[in-house]
């Protein structure tokens, strides 16, 4: 036998020790099941004239999703921490760099059903931030929002519900009862409006959850 054929046979058939398991498990930081696109976004919040408010962006016509309302926020890139991400984003998008924000802490992460993490940080803008503003061609507008707006005004509100397409699943191939019940997903989608712009989607979700939390 080949020596390439004999080690990857070895390799193949060599048993697993609870001890090896062991070894692998402590410690080791929990996560999710299954491979998710990571994202984080900057929640900024600005202290002026007398109170305190939430900084949105509005998603240029010429990029995915146009028009829509969000946070500043992307991929996180390899060997970037979320708040890290959030903030170059941030950089990026506004022209606003981190030496400008005082992150006050992390905020909770959202998952979606898209195989998508969103992490979140919360932001205070710094003295000067508005001189550095200078929007990259994904912005098409930037606006703000009085925090206590969200807090006072409910939210509409509709409850979706996300069909799974089952259409040629192997259900015979594999045993499987072509009668399986599978199990509905549904998403809550809050809307708000404010002088002409629809806080909607995640953007929406995360301010929700903002509000039910820390207001």
């Amino acid at each position: 036998m080949p020596l390439f054929c004999f080690l990857t046979e070895k390799l193949i058939m060599k048993d697993i020790t609870i001890e090896e398991l062991r070894s692998k498990l402590d410690g080791r930081p929990v996560g999710v099941v299954g491979k998710r696109k990571e994202f984080a976004v900057l929640i900024p919040l600005i202290e002026e004239d007398g109170e305190v408010k939430l900084l949105f962006e509005v998603r240029s016509k010429d990029i995915r999703q146009p028009g829509d309302v969000c946070f500043p926020g992307g991929k996180i890139e390899e060997g970037e921490s979320e708040t890290e991400a959030a903030l170059r984003e941030m950089a990026e998008e506004t022209g606003v760099g981190p030496e400008y924000v005082e992150v006050l802490g992390r905020f909770d992460s959202v998952l979606e059903v898209n195989r998508i993490r969103m992490h979140t940080a919360v932001g205070l803008m710094k003295e000067g931030w508005r001189e550095q503003l200078d929007p990259d061609g994904e912005v098409a507008e930037i606006f703000t929002v009085p925090l206590k707006f969200f807090k006072e005004t409910e939210p509409d509100y509709y409850k979706g519900r996300i069909i799974q397409d089952t259409e040629g699943f192997p259900y015979e191939k594999h045993g499987i009862n072509p009668e399986y019940k599978w199990r509905d997903a549904w998403q809550d989608i809050f809307f708000w409006h404010w002088e002409g712009h629809t806080i909607w989607g995640l953007t929406a979700a995360i301010v929700q959850w903002m509000t039910e939390v820390l207001l």
